[in-house]
């Protein structure tokens, strides 16, 4: 099979963002924050679970991944996608552009997410330690507590949740009664169910680096009605030769193409 390309991930997100209904808020003017000199502490790159919100214990589901200047992640129920600058001693400032407007039950989830986003848009300075992030505010008070988010692919199960239709966007699966799967075992091999036929792959992925790739070794040759099925599981199939990295932020596994492009989408089981 060969490989594709599909919608670059802003673009990406952008779109899940307005199928969603989306909220494009007026900019506040953004503090200064010099930015910051020498090798330092950078965030860049990383993704983490929130944990505590305001000395509160949090409820599963926040999260924030920092990735060339953009922090996106999930409040709880919506979606969100904003700058952030890094600046010298530690100054920091997070701008949420464009979020999602769902409401999700019960009602505490949606009165964290509002909490969430106020806590993170006070945030004036972080201290990053070990497998802890902390934001702060203005006056050097702990306005959230993150949990640095765990990347070994390494005895995890996942079920698709969407792919590339080879077309340059994202579609949603289904699955006729039986999910789509992908079983990464210790010994650097894993498997899965297509929609199809069943397959089993070597794979490459040190949570140092988040780069992914993979070999298969065996797949079932079954054709199953109806053609869409079919059509799908090949979406499958080559979006997986696609990637070239991955990231987990919270239950999702997210593989991405070389240029960063989201190609599946997986929920952990």
């Amino acid at each position: 099979m060969t490989t594709r390309k599909c919608s670059a991930l802003a673009a990406a997100l952008a779109v899940a963002l307005l199928f969603g209904g989306c909220s494009s808020k007026k900019k506040p003017a953004a503090p200064s924050v010099p930015p910051a000199e020498g090798p330092g502490s950078s965030l860049n790159g990383t993704t983490w679970l929130l944990e505590t919100l305001r000395g509160q214990t949090a409820k599963p589901g926040c999260t924030v991944n920092f990735d060339q200047g953009q922090a996106r992640g999930s409040a709880g129920c919506n979606s969100y996608l904003g700058p952030y600058l890094e600046g010298e001693k530690g100054k920091f400032h997070l701008e949420l552009a464009v979020m999602t407007k769902k409401q999700c039950e019960p009602p505490e989830i949606m009165l964290q997410e509002q909490k969430f986003v106020e806590a993170v848009q006070a945030a004036a300075s972080f201290a990053a330690a070990g497998d802890k992030l902390t934001l702060q505010d203005a006056k050097g008070a702990a306005v959230a507590v993150f949990t640095k988010q765990n990347q070994e692919l390494r005895g995890t199960a996942w079920q698709l949740l969407r792919c590339s239709n080879g077309q340059g966007g994202m579609t949603e699966v289904f699955s006729k009664g039986r999910a789509l799967t992908a079983v990464f075992s210790a010994d650097g091999q894993f498997s899965g169910f297509g929609g199809c036929n069943q397959y089993l792959a070597n794979y490459t992925a040190p949570s140092s680096t988040r780069a992914f790739s993979f070999e298969m070794i065996l797949m079932d040759t079954k054709q199953c009605p109806p053609d869409t099925l079919m059509e799908q599981e090949g979406n499958f199939m080559a979006a997986l030769y696609a990637a070239a990295s991955y990231r987990i932020e919270g239950d999702t596994l997210t593989l991405s193409d070389a240029e960063g492009k989201p190609e599946v989408v997986f929920r952990r089981n």
